[in-house]
């Protein structure tokens, strides 16, 4: 199956393809990393650069196949310049079990446009007006149309993914997008919730981010031809970076600097979504100070961005949560233990070495 043409790739320069890579390797933690974390980051990108270009080529092939009254619309969603790691993580897992083919690139075009289409409706909820270092599609065009952009995004990656000839792949690519939206359901009904349990928060993290990396790694190692014990290992890998990379962006939202990651930030707080780093503080204070606390998460307008990360900081909760997050990240990489050593899968190694890297820059 191909999704587009393949000659941009063909024709493209060197020069594009160098910079398309850098593009995404370029910094976005708040502070600086270690640079051997970068370096692993950069070297696993680089990698498989070629194919992950040809990943965004078809990608932006894809405005072309939607109706021309949404052909504008549609472009301006997908033009953004985002670190592509599902795409990446996909095409790392294809390679650990077997030779990437052009099944696995359109692999990762789908999986991206379900990501795509999930941030598009997320800049909506959130109230966000910038996103990838642009205005986000509700700043431009409002909510009713941007919603609508969001489910053709959705519709047309679930149409993309019948185009494989085994059927299992497209139900999974289902499965995983329902997980996604199920996650973003759930997430909203407990908005503003102070008694969010971990083990529920932990749940929906799962669904809305954890299901969508899970199936890239299982599904690119599933097309490899890989047996059934290292298509589950590569699935619980990405299903664990997944988990530690949205406790990731949770943390970012607080301690983040809007110009260096390129969106609106603080918006977890605003819109009542309380994060792990906020629930650790939350089970972490005195009675007393709970309740005080928690008037100030509700109070209209919600809470000092300023305060609350005073608070996180001096009592240890924003540590933690990386810390939660730094477990993930050793327990994915544990999973790898069942995967054949090649260089692709100590690519997948040189992935969680920079989550690390970015964690450990936090605090």
């Amino acid at each position: 199956m191909l999704i587009g043409s393949t000659t941009s790739l063909t024709l493209a320069s060197r020069w594009e393809k160098v910079v398309f890579v850098k593009s995404i390797t370029k910094r976005w933690s708040t502070k600086e990393i270690d640079p051997r974390s970068h370096a692993a980051f950069a070297s696993a990108i680089e990698l498989i650069g070629p194919d992950l270009y040809s990943v965004e080529e078809r990608i932006r092939e894809q405005s072309k196949a939607v109706d021309p009254g949404v052909e504008h619309y549609f472009e301006y969603a997908i033009g953004g310049s985002g670190k592509r790691l599902r795409p990446a993580l996909a095409l790392l897992s294809a390679g650990a079990t077997g030779r990437i083919v052009s099944d696995h690139v359109d692999l990762a075009v789908i999986v991206e446009l379900i990501h795509i289409a999930s941030l598009v409706h997320d800049d909506i909820m959130d109230g966000a007006d910038k996103r990838r270092d642009r205005p986000t599609l509700n700043a431009k065009w409002g909510n009713s149309l941007t919603v609508l952009v969001g489910d053709v995004l959705f519709a047309h990656a679930l149409r993309l993914s019948t185009k494989f000839s085994n059927s299992e792949i497209s139900r999974r690519i289902a499965d995983a997008a329902a997980d996604v939206c199920t996650g973003e359901i759930l997430q909203t009904q407990r908005r503003f919730d102070l008694n969010l349990p971990l083990s529920e928060y932990y749940r929906m993290v799962q669904m809305k981010t954890g299901a969508l990396f899970a199936v890239s790694c299982e599904l690119g190692a599933f097309l490899s031809g890989a047996s059934p014990a290292v298509i589950s290992a590569l699935k619980n890998y990405g299903n664990k970076v997944g988990i530690a990379y949205q406790v990731l962006d949770d943390c970012i939202d607080l301690v983040g600097d809007e110009e260096m990651i390129g969106k609106t930030l603080g918006t977890d707080i605003a819109c009542g979504k309380f994060t792990l780093p906020v629930l650790l503080l939350l089970q972490n204070v005195s009675p007393k100070e709970r309740d005080e606390l928690g008037a100030q998460l509700l109070a209209d307008g919600g809470m000092s961005p300023v305060a609350l990360l005073e608070l996180v900081n001096s009592r240890g909760a924003l540590s933690a949560a990386v810390q939660a997050a730094r477990s993930l990240v050793d327990e994915a990489e544990g999973e790898l233990v069942h995967v054949q050593d090649n260089r692709y899968a100590a690519a997948l190694c040189s992935m969680t070495e920079y989550l690390r890297g970015v964690l450990d820059s936090l605090c």
